[in-house]
């Protein structure tokens, strides 16, 4: 499964709970609301009031994170592995992390696919994966008595993972399914486009599932996928996140048994340091039926900058979060003058909660309404992409754009509602267990998880200003448009795996 954003997955959990479980859910959730918006608290300690994340770290460099969660009966357990699209650096093999999270189920020489499979489902329990650009998970949720067969499978396959030649050509031929499916969305070569032209030189050049030429390679690529297991499936690139019902001695002697023999260190690649950013825009054609569609990217800091002091870097990105609120949310002034009032645009969002571990983008999208005279070669975006600009000028200080800048009563209702949301989505184990799993992808450390969120509860109308006239800029704004014509020939077809 690909994923590009990381918190829209909060909302990942179980399908049903029993009445008991549900109410104790309910009544922790009631609790934290109450917690996080308090003004004194930092707010990760009050979405973990009852239970805070216990880390521990073996010898090996394997990191796990548990959280005792009202969920009786209930366990959710995670492994991330910090390896993305980011790490493919060589020329050709773009999509491979999305690739071999495929093969990842292809089972062990003690578990094969199918007993793997049948001892989850015997059990009740759910598993799944998905990729972003920064880390690939692997999902189990079940029932806590399970406990130790969880820890053992997937112990034994991530050290000893095993699959035939044979295998691992016929997942390639699905993976090319799948990029069939994935391009027949409009929305996605827009970002493959804009991706490529924010990213000239780094990593997030590519998506996910990587390049249409690197993915017709794939099935000649096996002993390759041999060595990206070597490289990025160690235990110092691991990180086990579990939460739910379970007792501490109990979970660490399982992880010890089966995880301390685990062996190999971390490849490193040399990500490309992408240059200062220039701006730029394509406009796409679209084949099939589609209003006319945009997409804006604006190169921003990671989630948290190296080289910098962490206070100051998280401040930035609480900030630009707040931004994302005061814009675009449906109840912002832009929102109800072109999708309310005006009706020129038919949907209007950006991608909150969408953090990079290195310079990403601050992505907005909007669908135009299509003009009365479909054959106009008049720039029907043009409208919509300098209302959206005026905007962020507006709140950069600049009160003769846009609604001018927000009032701190404003921003202090958005902050409200960013951390309500936050709480609201954590409520079974396996929406925890995503939610710690994503931001310690991105921030490295559970420290600095827990930093951002005070930053995001201190951060002032100041901030916000000063970070989007630096960051939200026609300078560093990068435009994909699409409407419907002449089928386009994708960048990604002609172009390879060139970075």
């Amino acid at each position: 499964m690909l994923e590009r954003r990381t918190l829209a997955l909060l909302t990942l959990g179980l399908a049903a709970f029993s009445p008991i479980q549900s109410a104790h859910a309910q009544a922790a959730r009631t609790t934290r609301q109450a917690q996080v918006t308090s003004a004194t608290p930092n707010p990760f300690d009050g979405l973990f009031s009852q239970s805070q994340p216990r880390v521990r770290r073996l010898r090996n460099g394997l990191q796990v994170i548990s959280v005792h969660w009202p969920s009786p009966g209930i366990v959710a357990y995670y492994t991330m592995m910090r390896v993305g699209s980011r790490d493919e650096v060589e020329a050709g093999h773009s999509g491979f992390a999305h690739f071999f999270e495929h093969m990842m189920f292809r089972g062990t020489e003690a578990h094969p696919q199918h007993a793997y499979d049948a001892a989850l489902q015997a059990l009740g329990a759910d598993n799944n994966a998905f990729t972003t650009n920064d880390y690939t998970c692997y999902t189990v949720t079940g029932p806590a008595s399970a406990l130790s067969t969880f820890v053992e499978l997937e112990a034994d396959r991530f050290q000893h993972l095993s699959y035939s030649e044979q295998v691992f050509r016929t997942e390639a031929g699905a993976v090319r399914g799948e990029y069939q499916v994935w391009s027949s969305n409009p929305e996605q070569p827009m970002w493959e486009a804009l991706s490529e032209s924010a990213f000239t030189r780094h990593t997030y050049g590519h998506t996910t599932i990587g390049y249409l030429a690197d993915v017709d390679l794939m099935p000649e690529r096996f002993d390759y996928a041999q060595q990206f297991f070597r490289r990025y499936y160690t235990p110092d690139n691991a990180t086990i996140v579990v939460v739910g019902d379970f007792d501490d001695a109990r979970l660490d002697a399982l992880i010890d048994q089966h995880y301390a023999g685990w062996r190999g260190r971390r490849d490193r690649p040399s990500v490309p340091v992408e240059p200062a950013p220039t701006g730029g825009r394509r406009d796409l054609p679209w084949a099939g039926s589609s209003p006319p569609r945009a997409m804006i990217g604006y190169r921003i800091p990671a989630f948290v900058t190296e080289g910098r002091t962490q206070a100051a870097s998280l401040r930035e990105t609480a900030a630009l979060q707040i931004i994302h609120g005061l814009a675009f949310e449906a109840s912002s002034p832009l929102y109800q003058s072109l999708v309310v009032q005006q009706q020129s645009v038919l949907e209007l969002g950006s991608y909150s909660g969408d953090f990079a571990r290195d310079p990403g983008l601050f992505v907005v999208s909007a669908t135009v309404a299509p003009p009365a005279d479909a054959s106009t070669s008049a720039d029907v975006f043009a409208p919509t992409l300098d209302a959206i600009q005026a905007e962020l000028e507006g709140i950069a200080g600049q009160a003769d754009q846009g609604h001018g800048r927000p009032s701190a009563e404003r921003i202090e209702a958005v902050r409200s509602h960013l951390l309500y949301a936050v709480a609201m989505t954590l409520e079974t184990p396996a929406s925890v267990a995503v939610f710690l799993s994503s931001y310690l992808a991105v921030g490295g450390s559970l420290d600095n998880v827990r930093a951002y969120f005070e930053a995001l509860r201190t951060v002032t109308a100041e901030d916000v200003a000063r970070v989007a006239q630096q960051y939200l800029t026609p300078s560093r704004r990068y435009v994909v448009t699409l409407r419907e014509g002449a089928a386009p020939t994708p960048a990604s077809a002609s172009e390879g795996g060139a970075l």
